[in-house]
């Protein structure tokens, strides 16, 4: 599978992460669903998670509902959501797993000391109890 990802996307993704640092920032992506999926928007949410922040997340579910009436009111689709690994490769965890959704894409970026080292994108078939990896491609 595919997604195209706006610049504008990726680079507000990333200030998300590295400000968060080094707990986990986590939004929704917003776009065209399908295959290739396009993501032209990201929107940060706030992570509801406290105990835990290094190394879970979870959207505050009255974000989650601004964000999804907005989209609808814009046409767009909730194509996926993203999230930061603190000193952690930008893999999928059993718990990234455990907690997504089928059809969706989730973003993963690898921040190092407030900087971001890589970023991969995740999908999950139906059906399906692994994740495929996504080729990014970043439109112009």
């Amino acid at each position: 599978m595919r997604a195209g990802l706006l610049p504008l996307a990726l680079a507000e993704v990333e200030a998300r992460a590295c400000a968060a640092y080094p707990h986990e920032a986590c939004g929704v992506l917003l776009g065209r669903a399908g295959d290739p999926a396009r993501i032209l928007e990201a929107h940060a949410c706030a992570n509801a998670v406290t105990e835990r922040a290094r190394d879970r997340y979870l959207i505050d579910p009255l974000d989650q509902l601004r964000i999804e009436k907005d989209a609808r009111a814009r046409s767009l689709d909730v194509v996926g959501y993203y999230h930061s690994h603190p000193d952690h490769p930008a893999q999928a965890s059993a718990t990234d797993l455990e907690q997504s959704w089928e059809r969706l894409l989730y973003l993963i970026v690898s921040v190092r000391a407030g900087r971001v080292e890589e970023r991969r994108a995740w999908f999950r078939a139906p059906g399906r109890s692994s994740f495929e990896e996504v080729l990014l491609d970043r439109e112009v």
